[in-house]
């Protein structure tokens, strides 16, 4: 326990006269407490750089101070590694300086290794407990970014590999989170420390031609600026008029999206207006406009619609002087303020209200999501993903708005919305105009889900998506549904062996004598297993018999319908599989032979996968185990499409890829995906395409076989 407060230092006193500087609403006595407290602490510890240890939790305790933050905070940057480092614990922090300090404290506490497997596995829990303080408290992710704000600061103390991976979490969790927060000032801060150790290279080239270019630089935004305070000043408006170069990672990023060198970036500095009021915004506006010809595609109105974040600015670009393109911002001076401190500026006094709006309702989002993914290398992608700024709103017809990345589809949007309706979604209503699923949202857009019944989803879908929620929703969806059609197929199998038997129905075994026969807890555990292939049907028809092992004779003759020219007439007796009639996650058709409609077919058990049907000749089979297929044929009332493949040998002939896909034109079917090469005098055509019976497939064979230079059609 520590003695009675010693009388603090002159470093001490000044410390504390920074803080209070800083935010004035700090209480010196509790301070000064705490600044004694860690400094008998962490006495005898030491930075890298070989300074006393408390340099950092002061630095931490600046950057709260000067982002506002309150008592509670400031205290808990001061004391952060207190619980980690030293002896003391959570319990005297929360005695001697509050439970919500402590809390917080507890919050950014590093899980330790001896509580975790692996590393992977520790680092995973850290963050979970992080990201469930935050939902509670957000005041604790301003400890961790300043935290993280200062160790990057000082990270040229580090070996470097140790450097690089640091660099690299910072830019794949903080930096978001401090998009996620409207944190700008120390977001770009980040950007560029990290870019710095991950990329140290292309980091120094930008520095230098920033350096090179600063003279004739600082001149043209001059020449922007200049003009604007000239036409303010006639129109007697009173504004504030700034110039800045973006940060060294936006410009780098820039230039990797738009693939141009240094020299095509003309947009590497931004014009910045500040004025009192809303109205003033727009008027401002004008004026630019009345200046310069606007860019109509890059304007963009944060102050109607504001990010999620808060952040409100009118972003317009325009074609300023020598015919550049200049980015100018207009916003108020509390909008500026917000855009410098996020939701930060707000804290101090509206802690309760920000809290409960929809402002942070994405972290109670990751807290739901986070528990539904217990793999650790998962969930490291999941944070990865979903902490990424979302990249645009979307709304729906009542006006709600909705986050979405770049790149997201009505289904993300549906599934956003309300899973129910993002897993009967059939397309939507854009504008009017109605489009497919899989259709990319806009910006901006007001979209109608159009929703059915009978529609459920598709295995094609988890690639389709691209939100996190939308593909842990469809996981779930199709985990329960590949457990209920397994139970359905395992129970559709078993009835089928009993009648193969001619089992009678008072001989039938017991629910108790299977369960305990094949170790399942459940008679509906068992049906599962044997539907998804993982019990040997040897060991069902061993069973049966009373634990006689069935013969490979018996085992060959079981199938040989399958292959016989007269199996119409013996099937009967196979009793197989109805298969076909409806898409099932436990059926599967493979991709090594393709089978459609009117293709002679056998079914394989497969563990895991369910059945997996070939065609007859398929060269597969014999690498798969006789005991383990099961006659199938396909239902009458088939009336959806199969993927068909085919494999196209031919001589090197212009054109002869056209031809070919005329020929498919001409028989009407979708063409999922061609690929073709050539090499000397001869080339390869793969095609795969969507049919409906074997009929119509053949018919395309023929009329492929009859083009000039055709070698050989095969189905693959």
């Amino acid at each position: 326990m520590l003695m009675e407060q010693k009388s603090l230092t002159s470093n001490q006193e000044h410390i504390i006269d920074v803080l209070i500087k800083k935010n004035p609403n700090l209480d010196r006595g509790i301070l000064s407490k705490a600044v004694a407290f860690i400094a008998e602490a962490h006495e005898g510890q030491y930075r890298k750089s070989g300074m006393p240890y408390t340099e950092h939790p002061y630095e931490v305790a600046k950057i709260l101070a000067d982002l506002k933050q309150d008592q509670s905070t400031v205290l808990a940057g001061l004391l952060h590694d207190v619980v980690e480092d030293t002896d003391h614990s959570l319990e005297e922090i929360a005695e001697k300086f509050g439970k919500d300090t402590a809390f917080m404290v507890d919050a950014v506490t590093k899980i330790t290794a001896a509580q975790e497997s692996s590393k992977t596995a520790q680092k995973a829990e850290t963050y979970r407990k992080l990201i469930v303080a935050m939902a509670k408290d957000p005041r604790v992710i301003m400890i961790k970014i300043a935290d993280r704000i200062h160790n990057m600061r000082t990270m040229r103390y580090m070996k470097p590999e140790k450097r690089q991976i640091i660099a690299q979490e910072t830019l794949d969790i903080y930096i978001p989170l401090t998009h996620r927060f409207g944190l700008y000032k120390l977001k770009n801060e980040l950007e560029d420390l990290s870019f710095k150790y991950v990329n140290p290279d292309e980091y120094q080239k930008l520095v230098d031609l920033l350096i090179e270019n600063k003279e004739s630089r600082e001149k043209y935004i001059q020449s922007v600026i200049g003009p604007l305070q000239i036409k303010m000043a006639l129109e007697d408006f009173d504004c504030t008029i700034q110039g800045r170069t973006k940060n060294i990672y936006s410009i780098y990023n820039k230039m990797l999206s738009r693939g141009c060198q240094f020299e095509d970036i003309f947009d590497i500095f931004a014009i910045r207006i500040i004025v009192d009021t809303i109205p003033e915004c727009y008027l401002a506006l004008g004026y630019v406009h009345n200046l310069w010809t606007p860019l109509q595609s890059r304007f963009k109105d944060y102050i109607a619609t504001p990010k999620p974040n808060l952040y409100q600015s009118i972003h317009t670009t325009v074609i300023g002087p020598e015919n550049k393109m200049v980015e100018v911002q207009i916003r108020t001076k509390d909008m500026d303020l917000t855009a410098e401190k996020g939701f930060a500026a707000h804290w101090a006094y509206k802690m309760e209200t920000q809290h409960e709006g929809e402002e942070l309702e994405w972290l109670n989002h990751m807290v739901k999501l986070q528990s539904e993914i217990s793999d650790s290398k998962e969930y490291l992608d999941f944070l990865k993903v979903d902490l990424k700024p979302t990249g645009m709103t979307v709304f729906t017809p009542k006006g709600t708005s909705i986050e979405l990345p770049q790149g997201s589809i009505v289904l993300d949007f549906a599934f956003a919305v309300h899973t129910e309706l993002g897993l009967h979604c059939i397309g939507a209503k854009i504008n009017d105009e109605v489009v497919n699923l899989d259709t990319v949202v806009e910006h901006g857009a007001t979209i109608q889900v159009l929703k059915s019944p009978n529609q459920e989803p598709s295995p094609e879908w988890l690639d389709m998506v691209k939100t996190v929620k939308a593909k842990q929703e469809l996981r779930r969806w199709m985990k329960s549904s590949i457990m209920k059609q397994a139970l359905d197929l395992g129970k559709e199998i078993w009835d089928r062996e009993l009648r193969l038997q001619k089992i009678e129905k008072v001989k039938r075994p017991s629910e108790e004598s299977i369960c305990k026969y094949f170790g399942t807890p459940t008679i509906d555990d068992f049906y599962e297993r044997l539907g998804q292939g993982e019990l040997p049907l040897a060991d069902i028809q061993r069973f049966l018999n009373g634990g006689e092992t069935t013969t490979k004779e018996s085992n060959s003759l079981r199938f040989f319908p399958m292959f016989n020219k007269d199996a119409k007439v013996e099937r009967r007796d196979e009793m197989p599989l109805q298969i076909g009639q409806e898409t099932s996650l436990v059926v599967h058709f493979a991709k090594c032979c393709s089978p459609v409609p009117g293709d002679p077919i056998v079914g394989v058990l497969r563990p895991k996968i369910g059945i997996e049907v070939h065609n007859t000749d398929c060269p597969q089979l014999k690498n798969l185990p006789m005991e383990q297929r099961i006659a199938v044929e396909w239902s009458e009332d088939i009336k959806h499409s199969f993927e068909a493949h085919l494999t196209i040998e031919t001589e090197n002939r212009k054109n002869i890829t056209f031809d070919v896909l005329q020929e498919l034109k001409r028989a009407n079917v979708f063409l999922e995906r061609v690929t073709s090469a050539s090499k000397h005098y001869s080339g390869r055509i793969r095609l795969v395409f969507k049919a409906f019976r074997k009929e119509q497939v053949d018919s395309i064979i023929t009329a492929i076989k009859n083009i000039n230079g055709v070698k050989q059609v095969v189905k693959s």
